[in-house]
């Protein structure tokens, strides 16, 4: 008998040691990892859904009143076109200049950061509440005031600044470096799917306006009722790290925090300032911020001047609009997806076919160029047909930043990857908002012409253009040496991380939105 248990002692100490193995590899389909993957993409999902409905509900929420229903004494411009919602008179420009876009952000205050005590789970939580509540308003205070509108579209923004830094903290909790290419790309490509699935819905509801489930009410509606089903999804399924997961395995949980701590990500122990001195500092992150302002400030005519361009400019009709202003964003999640699975797997094999930063500089490369000439050409071709070709090619080469700079972003200091990305996203969302008042100071408010479209393209077509030179020279994703906690014990650090998880994730996120504070009021 002793015999026998000695033997069973040894076998499952060898299938203990089998299943620690360090060499060992976990794979990422099927596994919790992905699941969570699945369910932030969802939050991306109401997300998009929540912030890209504005573009097409303009097109039914500001239509221009007969002659009979107009009141001449408080308008700009008059027509003898019906329409079944006149009550928002004059709002377009209004609209239009107050930025109320998916990269428009705003947030706490600093004093406030110090009373939050949340993890990136409640923080998603209350992202969504946000996004929900403010598209739930909306329709019943559009007759009231746009200024109503506008403050509920703000509302949407704080949600936005949360979700995102929020996101970007799960992934490096939840995924070893080499796969977060794939991560961030699959997760973020949520925006895309829900700006599909809101687009050609939103351009039929439109069309049906003064119908009982129609019109921009209807729109706004929907978003905030699939924004709802997501938030019960993530209520019940979603974890903020491994340890909490409960369908988890033990053999993954293992595996997800031996590749973290060999990257010696660690957690801060103190509740200490973050390194501003060395983050103010870190070149790489003043290369990576200005490349992704590269990528997102064309990407302002994709996702909210596009349905307007495509209407007067191509002549397609509401209908028509909404499906084909659906069309690149399709091909920019397609891009996304494929090229941050083809980083993972070339950064990822041993040894590595290419290193971070080579990977990360070529993808984004071929992106900032690609990107640049399609816009550019956009407007000189008379062929809408083709012009949509280019458009969605735009967007294809625009997929390619995402294991490009968003990458490199994470990569340089994952300890801190949420004020990394605050930091990054404040500045994208000062020029994107520079950006849209300088493209509606352009655009005639009634119906643009060419010209002034050809303007705003090749504006944005040379801010495209500029990452070509300095990312490809200076940029970098390897991780900065003021990022890694040198010399922590690994005890100390698994049990840091469970003490001070929801302790710092929020912390990360002030920094994301004090800087739009003060530009929203200004």
């Amino acid at each position: 008998m002793v015999k026998i248990a000695t033997e069973n002692h040894d076998r499952n100490s060898d299938t203990s040691s089998t299943d620690k193995d360090p060499s060992k590899k976990h794979k990422i389909f099927p596994s919790s990892r992905f699941f969570t993957a699945i369910l932030l993409c969802l939050c991306f999902v109401s997300l998009s859904v929540s912030t890209s409905n504005l573009g097409v509900s303009m097109t039914c929420m500001v239509k221009n009143t007969s002659a009979a229903e107009f009141d001449y004494d408080d308008t700009v411009f008059m027509s003898t076109n019906k329409t079944t919602a006149p009550r928002q008179k004059n709002a377009c420009n209004e609209v239009g200049k107050t930025s109320c876009s998916e990269r428009n952000k705003l947030a706490w205050t600093g004093m406030e950061k110090g009373f939050i005590d949340l993890n990136s789970k409640w923080a998603i939580c209350a992202s969504l509440i946000l996004i929900i509540l403010s598209n739930a308003m909306i329709p019943l205070v559009a007759s009231t005031s746009v200024w109503l509108i506008f403050l509920f579209r703000v509302v949407t923004g704080m949600g936005d600044a949360l979700l995102f830094p929020s996101a970007t903290s799960l992934i490096t909790r939840w995924f070893p470096p080499k796969e977060r290419p794939f991560a961030i790309g699959f997760v973020t490509g949520g925006r895309q799917i829900g700006t599909l699935l809101i687009a050609p819905i939103a351009g039929q509801l439109c069309a049906r306006s003064g119908s009982t489930f129609g019109g921009y009410e209807a729109i706004f509606n929907l978003s905030a009722i699939i924004g709802t089903f997501i938030l019960v999804i993530w209520l019940f399924l979603s974890a903020d790290k491994p340890s909490k997961q409960f369908c988890i395995s033990e053999t993954e949980k293992d595996y997800i925090e031996r590749k973290i701590k060999e990257e010696s990500l660690g957690k801060r122990n103190e509740r200490g300032n973050p390194p501003w001195r060395k983050i103010a500092k870190c070149r790489a992150l003043y290369v990576g911020v200005f490349a992704l302002v590269g990528h997102e400030f064309p990407l302002v005519i994709m996702l909210q001047l596009l349905p307007m361009y495509i209407k007067d400019v191509l002549g397609f009709s509401e209908q028509q609009t909404g499906f084909i202003s659906a069309l690149p964003i399709g091909i920019l999640w397609i891009s996304k997806t494929l090229s941050s699975s083809l980083a993972s797997v070339l950064t990822a094999s041993k040894p590595p076919l290419l290193s971070k930063t080579t990977s990360c500089k070529i993808f984004n490369f071929i992106a900032s160029l690609g990107l640049s000439v399609c816009i550019g050409v956009t407007p000189f071709i008379a062929s809408p047909p083709w012009c949509i070709v280019l458009l969605c090619m735009a967007n294809g080469f625009a997929g390619l930043h995402t294991p490009g700079v968003q990458t490199a972003l994470v990569q340089i200091a994952p300890a801190y990857s949420g004020i990394i990305t605050g930091i990054s996203f404040s500045v994208v969302a000062c020029f994107s908002i520079a950006n849209k008042i300088l493209s509606n100071s352009i655009l005639d408010p009634q119906k643009a012409n060419l010209d002034q479209w050809k303007i705003v393209f090749l504006i944005s077509a040379v801010v495209a253009i500029l990452p070509v030179f300095f990312f490809t020279i200076w940029g970098s994703a390897e991780r900065e040496k003021w990022a890694t906690n040198q010399g922590m014990n690994p005890d100390v650090e698994t049990q840091s991380q469970s003490s001070n998880g929801s302790d710092n994730t929020l912390t990360r996120y002030a920094v994301a939105i004090n800087q739009d504070l003060d530009l929203e009021t200004a």
